[in-house]
């Protein structure tokens, strides 16, 4: 696999799809500009989390179609992030893969719900592995990535790299050495699922804070491509919106 990645360390506004929808736009443009092939935006990238996640759901597939428009305009794949789809029964945090075509590659419902989605979204059943014009490529989201069999599988089905958008957040009032050992935890998980299933891990997080609906949280960062053997091959050290771009 020979592939030129941009994550998208993405400050995202809670609530409010159409300011997020138009920042993404303008990342995507500059990735586009600096050569990049693929994309990356956070989990909630377009509705921010808590009741963004169903607040909007009547419009899921609107996002669908802008994004597949901007990946044609672009000329670059993209995963733009998650935002909740429902199947007339239930809603799912929901990952998709858009080709440079604007053709969906593949398709992921978060299959490991951190608590507080518990209430709001339903968890989806099957790992999600496709073929794309760059290799072999899986879907995993945030919470996921605590998880080693969802990897093993995304392995076993022919998998070289998993993409892995998160929201990933520590207390606002955390103490200096609680945050350190989120993004020690972070580092840890992708380095670990990339070592035991000889994949390369494309985690891309959220950052800024968030203070919505009794929450006061800072987002964690550290958004990092992962080689299975050779490591970090880019990784976001500080809590900031930047695009993180490298070749894999």
């Amino acid at each position: 696999m020979n592939l030129e990645i941009a994550l998208v360390q993405f400050a995202v506004a809670p609530s409010d799809p159409l300011q997020n929808l138009a920042r993404m736009e303008t990342f995507i443009q500059q990735a586009a500009e600096n050569l990049a092939q693929l994309v990356v935006f956070p989990e909630d990238a377009v509705t921010g989390p808590l009741s963004g996640q169903t607040g909007f759901v009547q419009y899921a597939p609107q996002y669908l179609s802008a994004f597949q428009g901007l990946a044609v305009k672009y000329g670059v794949d993209l995963v733009p992030g998650t935002w909740s789809v429902s199947d007339g029964v239930a809603a799912y945090n929901t990952a998709y893969y858009i080709n440079k075509d604007g053709s969906v590659g593949g398709v992921y419902r978060k299959i490991n719900l951190w608590d507080s989605e518990r209430a709001l979204v339903t968890p989806g059943t099957a790992v999600s592995v496709f073929r794309t014009r760059h290799g072999v490529v899986g879907l995993a989201i945030c919470w996921d990535l605590s998880f080693p069999a969802l990897f093993q599988e995304a392995k076993a089905l022919g998998a070289e790299l998993v993409v892995v958008p998160a929201y990933w957040a520590f207390g606002a009032q955390g103490a200096p050495t609680e945050q350190m050992k989120g993004t020690e935890l972070i580092d840890a998980l992708c380095t670990a699922r990339a070592f035991e299933n000889d994949l390369l891990i494309a985690y891309c997080n959220a950052t800024g804070t968030l203070h919505a609906e009794g929450v006061d949280a800072v987002l964690s960062g550290r958004s990092q491509i992962v080689h299975p053997t050779l490591g970090a091959q880019c990784r976001a050290t500080a809590n900031e919106e930047q695009i993180l771009q490298c070749r894999i």
